[in-house]
């Protein structure tokens, strides 16, 4: 139904232009929308199909060229003259022969594969080793310098009887180069003996990964990145060079922005791992549907702007018709309107000119009557308030109470007399300009006094406590405005208790120009009924309440509310809430001000 009505009021242009878009834009929309997402489907299962073929020939590669590295491995150990050079190098015969040894050795097997960059032996209690690096000529400082890493290799070797793959680290080399390495360490043993004699390391670089490269990226319709991780998540080899060595963030299975598949490598406890970026796979897509809607706008660009301008010659009577009805809303009376074509809605037109006039001349009577009432009022206000005025003469009271105080101090009667100059300050203050408009600081003074008579009269069973933050008193306010409220607290609320009353009156200044008061008492309280009631915009029945709403009313429309808040048990609380600033000075100067 809302819909039904937020079309109603739609011009007839443009739900003709809306009529077009629906039968010829939308079809297409909808027809290119679905042959976008059948194509992405099929690149994507393309995508799928083609990241398993590559990842399949990349763990191929990468388990082969682990088979050449052990095999290697597997020559150097059981070559008799390594073997021969490790047990002399273990029983501390001929060292310097067996590390030459070692080292000629080393250099000819490490020449068998490229990748390979050092290879080390430790015997089995890791204080005798030697270490031949192909980028390091200073033989004694290198990564296995350290006996405690050579120790922990040796302990991480026995326990797991196979090859030990380390993470890859980071080496100097010579003039401040660095050369990324990974290590493979598998335990050498002595089959007659059946014990182990220490431990072969062989250092490898990320030459050994160079099958897994991608290759040029204008070769490929769609390109991928791959890393190798081991099982604690640290990256062995990443295409993305400074990866290399991190803590892998894991993969996220909801991103659909991204293609991930992983596989096991044999003989190692590596995991391969491709990202596909389906954003790339999808660009020509986007450059597709990008055409199609260019050719959809400058196809139906025209024809939107053949029926605007065939609507507005049609529709010109109605526009005209329509734009003057909302300037008799806004109050303008009066015009006459010239319809150039005599179409369906010529005679509405002529009937709008008749009725233009009549309301012109309503207007005018309507104020000439609203002024004449409006003086009535006035001068009838005046005159009920000259009588009320020639009722009392307050002069004659002021003198009055001035006597009797003056009495009262010659009796040293102090708290009676401070009793009649508190009266006399209430009754100066509420006879003259009933609804003026005061600052809080006078407001606060007179409540002040006002309290202190009622806190008098009821014999001191109640205290009273008034807090007004000091910016806020000089903000100007109605005389009186909460009065009839205290005095609802004084007579409904601690009327009835014999000791230990406590009236509270809190104001605090709120966003947006807002004066905020609280009244509080600890006294009876009213029931839900009744603060139901008083809660009531059209309550009606209590003076006091009802004389309070309607001045809020009367003073500040509907930007200014009270609420009680009570419990039969806790007392009353009050809030009343108020603007301030100078429009609203302005408009409650006219409201009677």
């Amino acid at each position: 139904m809302p819909i039904q009505k937020k079309f109603h009021k739609i011009s007839w242009t443009r739900r003709m232009i809306i009529a077009l878009i629906v039968a010829t834009v939308m079809p297409a929309v909808i027809i290119s929308s679905i042959i976008f997402n059948v194509a992405a489907k099929n690149l994507e299962k393309q995508a799928y199909e083609l990241t398993d073929y590559k990842i399949t020939q990349r763990v191929r590669f990468l388990e082969l060229d682990l088979r050449q590295v052990f095999d290697l491995i597997y020559q150097t150990v059981v070559d008799p003259a390594v073997a021969g050079a490790m047990d002399s190098l273990n029983r501390g015969r001929e060292p310097v022969e067996s590390k030459t040894t070692l080292r000629s050795k080393f250099i000819s097997y490490g020449q068998m594969l490229e990748a390979v960059q050092s290879m080390t032996y430790i015997d089995d209690q890791g204080e005798n080793y030697y270490t031949y690096e192909k980028f390091n000529s200073v033989y004694d400082n290198n990564m296995w310098s350290d006996k405690e890493r050579r120790l922990g290799l040796c302990s991480q070797t026995k326990e797991s009887e196979s090859a030990v793959f380390l993470p890859t680290s980071q080496e100097e080399l010579a003039g401040g180069r660095q050369i990324d390495l990974f290590y493979i360490a598998i335990p050498v043993q002595d089959y007659v003996a059946d014990s182990n004699v220490g431990v072969l390391v062989m250092g490898i670089g990320m030459e050994f990964f160079q099958n897994l490269d991608t290759g040029d990226e204008e070769e490929s319709q769609w390109n991928d990145m791959v890393e190798v991780i081991d099982p604690q998540g640290r990256i062995i080899y990443s295409q993305e060079k400074d990866r290399i060595g991190k803590i892998s963030e894991g993969t996220d299975k909801s991103d659909k922005s991204q293609l991930i598949k992983e596989n096991q490598i044999e003989k190692s406890n590596w995991t391969l791992r491709s990202y596909v970026n389906l954003k790339e796979i999808k660009q020509n897509l986007y450059g597709f549907r990008q055409v199609t809607i260019l050719i959809g706008i400058i196809f139906i660009v025209p024809f939107v702007a053949v029926v605007w301008a065939l609507s507005k010659y049609f529709t010109r009577n109605l526009s005209m018709l329509s734009m003057n009805l909302k300037k008799i809303g806004e109050g303008q009376v009066g015009m006459q309107l010239d319809a150039t074509i005599e179409d369906e809605f010529y005679p509405v037109i002529q009937q709008f000119n008749q009725m233009s006039k009549s309301i012109e001349r309503l207007i005018k009577r309507l104020k000439r009557e609203r002024a004449q009432t409006e003086e009535a009022v006035t001068r009838q206000k005046q005159a009920e308030l000259r009588a009320l005025e020639s009722q009392i003469n307050p002069h004659f009271l002021y003198n009055t109470l001035d006597s009797i105080n003056w009495r009262a101090i010659e009796n040293e009667e102090y708290e009676i007399s401070e009793m009649i100059s508190c009266l006399a300050d209430l009754l100066r203050y509420s006879i003259t300009d009933i609804d003026g408009m005061v600052q809080v600081r006078e407001e606060k003074q007179w409540l002040n006094k006002y309290l202190f008579l009622q806190q008098k009269r009821f014999s001191d069973k109640f205290t009273f406590i008034i807090r007004i933050p000091e910016e806020a008193e000089d903000i100007l306010i109605h005389k009186m405005l909460l009065q009839p409220i205290i005095e609802n607290c004084v007579v409904h609320g601690i009327n009835e208790m014999k000791k230990d009353g406590k009236i509270t009156v809190e104001a605090s200044m709120e966003e947006g120009n807002r004066l905020r008061f609280v009244i509080k008492d600890n006294g009876k309280g009213i029931g839900e009924k009744t603060q139901a009631r008083l809660n009531r915009k059209d309550n009606r029945g209590d003076i006091g309440t009802d004389n309070v709403r309607a001045r809020l009313e009367s003073y500040y429309g509907g930007e200014a509310f009270i609420r009680y808040y009570s419990s039969e048990t806790s007392g009353t609380v009050v809030t009343v809430e108020i603007p301030y600033g100078e429009e609203v000075y302005a408009k409650s100067s006219d409201c009677g001000g």
